[in-house]
């Protein structure tokens, strides 16, 4: 009987932690997620694009649902019909600021992952965190003409309702709810963390393996963070990043993984909280310091391209391989600046010709590594429809045979 009860007690222990982490893992839901996402992305909204009818009701749409929440909720305009959304929760003078961009590429272009994945995630952590008595008030922005040039975060950073000084730290997310390349494991790309020992120590507590923890560096001011990275706010950059449809007709609703959406928006909110119970402002350092594992990170992320994409064009996989054994013994950001690059450019062909062409091609030139080189840019010549463009690539590679 004793042996049976402690079996009991056991097994009662175990639903107890089983229940427990399902409710954290579904803190966020995973239907208003797919609600806002479908009603964005919808044809109607016909793109979103900044200036138009569609992103207007976009705006008018969020501010709706923050209202809904209980923000106090102002419209930012900033010309040319373009207004970001702002919403608030509380009255402490320190606030965490939540991100993300609602306009899309336009007509035909539903821009759901890009990024009405990520203005669901704003909207649904502010309802989450609502509840949890938080010692700084929340405030979610949702920025107008990204596209065009990170036009309403740059305005917000420039126009601040709240002053900057203030903040927390800003949390920005961006392309969500698609594995990068469209592989079977899932990395969320976290930037930011080497401005601020704080926010590290926050990302490094909750780590995750599927966490790619990295520089803001090695991809440049790509998003919403850059205009808080100018003004010396923390920040924190959090992306699933580009796939097959990235700013193209079939980045639709359908094709957004809403529980895994809803997950990592669950684990976001815990590190939100934990960076909002911080005992003092974070910091932001002049001079970053890069995360440890950032090299390894990348060389493990080059594999798993290699390993899960069996259409990968010998010219990157040459690539791959060059990166793989130089991550394990060059630490310069360079390298792994060029090792992003080579990503970025197989994940996004229409900006694949301009990377192999401008920053790869020309680094394995200075390295007189003429092969790859050549490699490099003759991978580029597939993408290029350019007549002069190509005339050039056509005699760099002649040059270099």
């Amino acid at each position: 009987m004793g042996n049976h009860m402690k079996c009991v007690q056991k097994l009662s222990l175990f639903l107890a932690s089983l229940v427990l982490a399902l409710l954290t893992l579904s803190a966020v839901s995973v239907d208003r997620l797919k609600g806002h996402v479908s009603w964005l992305a919808d044809p109607a909204r016909e793109g979103r694009q900044a200036s138009t009818a569609g992103a207007a009701a976009a705006a008018d749409y969020i501010a709706q649902q923050f209202k809904e929440i209980g923000c106090d909720v102002q419209m930012q305009d900033f010309g040319r019909m373009r207004r970001n959304v702002i919403g608030r929760i509380g009255t402490a003078q320190r606030y965490l600021l939540f991100g993300a961009h609602y306009d899309g590429q336009g007509p035909g272009m539903p821009s759901a992952s890009d990024n009405a994945a990520g203005v669901a995630v704003i909207i649904e952590i502010m309802r989450e965190l609502k509840a949890k008595e938080l010692p700084v008030s929340l405030v979610a922005v949702a920025f107008d003409d990204e596209e065009q040039g990170l036009n309403g975060s740059r305005y917000y950073s420039d126009h601040p309702p709240y002053p900057l000084e203030n903040t927390q730290a800003a949390l920005i997310f961006d392309t969500l709810g698609r594995p990068f390349m469209d592989l079977a494991t899932w990395t969320m790309f976290v930037l930011g963390a080497e401005y601020s020992k704080e926010l590290a120590a926050v990302i490094q507590k909750r780590s995750r393996p599927e966490m790619l923890v990295a520089g803001t560096d090695l991809i440049g001011p790509r998003s919403d963070f850059a205009p808080f990275a100018v003004k010396h706010v923390p920040y924190l950059f959090f992306s699933h990043a580009t796939h097959k449809d990235y700013h193209g007709p079939g980045d639709t609703a359908d094709r957004v993984n809403y529980a895994k959406l809803a997950e990592d928006a669950s684990f976001i909110s815990l590190i939100a909280e934990d960076i909002a119970r911080l005992p003092a402002q974070p910091k932001y350092l002049t001079e970053p310091v890069y995360p440890p594992g950032e090299s390894a990170s990348l060389e493990n992320e080059l594999q798993l391209v290699e390993k899960e994409r069996s259409d990968v064009p010998q010219a990157f996989r040459l690539m791959f391989d060059d990166f793989r054994a130089r991550l394990k013994s060059d630490s310069s950001r360079e390298v792994r600046r060029i090792a992003t690059s080579v990503l970025l450019a197989l994940a996004t062909p229409r900006l694949s010709s301009f990377m192999l062409s401008f920053f790869i091609g020309p680094y394995y030139e200075r390295e007189n590594r003429s092969e790859l080189a050549v490699a490099a840019y003759e991978e580029a010549l597939k993408w290029t429809s350019d007549a002069a463009e190509r005339r050039d690539l056509e005699e760099k590679i002649r040059a270099l045979r």
